[in-house]
């Protein structure tokens, strides 16, 4: 199951990258770097800090993958808008399914809980700040008024370990933890949920 999230995860990744890229004036070569750049930093982040071998170096296919869904989203860039929902939906299900790989592989590796989850979080935005990075634009989990981003990640990694806790083994952990992130993301980007901004006397902190 990890295997196909996985894989879903860089396709969807990948996609984000090449849809953010539309209307930059970036040629093809650039769009496909940015777009693997979206789908594998992430993991390659975790593996690197984790001292495990890089998942794409494993594995090509990984990059297969990326390839193609960038070559599928630039075919249908004249008919998908960046700046719309189809972007912020298509983010939504990168960082479920990348989010939950990273907390399951870091489980599967015995590491606290607390690490699970911090990895599980990482592994979902990381790709998207070296993203927005190279496009020079602030980090769109960073944005004022984003909607539930990294919290997605984050509630839906405790649910995953709460799963592999009363279900150890089961496949199905992941999609629950994912199904939780996508959710909650949605929710958010619908109807605009968002946690309290940290105010001072004198304005935001």
């Amino acid at each position: 199951m990890r295997y196909l999230l996985e894989h879903l995860a860089v396709i969807f990744g990948a996609a984000t990258g090449a849809l953010a890229a539309r209307g930059k004036g970036i040629d093809w070569f650039g769009v496909v770097v940015l777009g693997l750049v979206t789908a594998v930093g992430g993991g390659t982040l975790r593996d690197v800090v984790l001292d495990v071998p890089v998942f794409w170096v494993e594995d090509h296919s990984f990059l297969i993958s990326g390839i193609v869904a960038v070559t599928l989203t630039i075919g249908m860039g004249r008919f998908l808008d960046p700046s719309s929902r189809v972007f912020l939906i298509t983010d939504a299900i990168f960082l479920a399914f990348v989010a939950m790989v990273g907390t399951q592989k870091t489980f599967s590796l015995h590491h606290p809980g607390t690490i699970c989850v911090l990895f599980g979080v990482v592994t979902g935005v990381a790709g998207g700040i070296f993203r927005d990075v190279l496009l020079g634009e602030i980090p769109l989990v960073f944005r004022p008024h984003i909607n539930l981003y990294a919290t997605a990640a984050f509630l839906g990694s405790l649910t995953y370990l709460a799963a592999a806790t009363l279900w150890p083994g089961q496949p199905t952990n992941l999609v629950i933890g994912a199904a939780v992130t996508l959710i909650l993301r949605l929710a958010a980007i619908r109807w605009k949920l968002r946690l309290p901004v940290f105010h001072t006397e004198e304005g935001v902190a």
